[in-house]
């Protein structure tokens, strides 16, 4: 007669020789490893902002495979803010630039309100932005197709600052200050950004 050890040893070693002790040992793995390669699977094509564009070096890289196409700007650019409340506008510009602005009032009230975002010296700037609020002098829609006149006419097509429909086109003038502009309506008062890249 076998003992109850004996009878286990044996039941152990047949379970051995069928491989049911081996199967009841890695089936438990194999699941635990399966769920755990799922879960990664899930995270990479679920997980978001895998294909993004990702500065590195000042040079805007390719991960994975982005949708949107590639920033033109803010790869490795400081940027400040700038907040001018006479034309009710906040914006970034790069750090590298100098900002300035110009009031011009009749007795307190704010006839003009312009700002300047500059590279290089103010007498030849390599980049100048310019921008122009006329807050006493109510305009319509007219004033949009008055700008576009000013204009190269295969240049003008629609522009948005800030939402508000407008213009852009190329102003030419001989000479060195030939510049972009984009002019809108906002509240009622025309408002205008013009680039002029000089230093040439």
């Amino acid at each position: 007669m076998i003992g109850a050890e004996g009878f286990f040893v044996g039941k152990l070693a047949e379970n051995i020789y069928n491989g049911d002790y081996m199967k009841n040992f890695f089936v438990p793995i194999v699941v635990v490893i399966a769920i755990g390669m799922a879960g990664l699977v899930a995270i990479r094509f679920l997980g978001g902002d895998e294909d993004v564009w990702v500065c590195t070096n000042k040079q805007w890289v390719r991960h994975g495979n982005p949708s949107s196409p590639m920033p033109q700007i803010g790869c490795g650019i400081a940027w400040q803010e700038q907040t001018v409340k006479e034309i009710g506008v906040t914006f970034s510009y790069p750090a590298d630039m100098s900002y300035r602005k110009e009031i011009a009032d009749d007795a307190g009230r704010i006839r003009t309100a312009g700002f300047y975002v500059e590279k290089g010296s103010l007498e030849n700037p390599t980049y100048q932005l310019y921008a122009l609020y006329q807050p006493l002098e109510t305009v319509t829609e007219k004033e949009l197709d008055k700008v576009k006149t000013g204009m190269k006419p295969d240049t003008v097509k629609e522009a948005f600052i800030d939402g508000i429909k407008g213009v852009e086109g190329l102003i030419e003038i001989s000479g060195p200050k030939a510049h972009y502009s984009t002019a809108i309506i906002k509240e009622g008062r025309l408002f205008t950004v013009s680039t002029l890249k000089g230093g040439d």
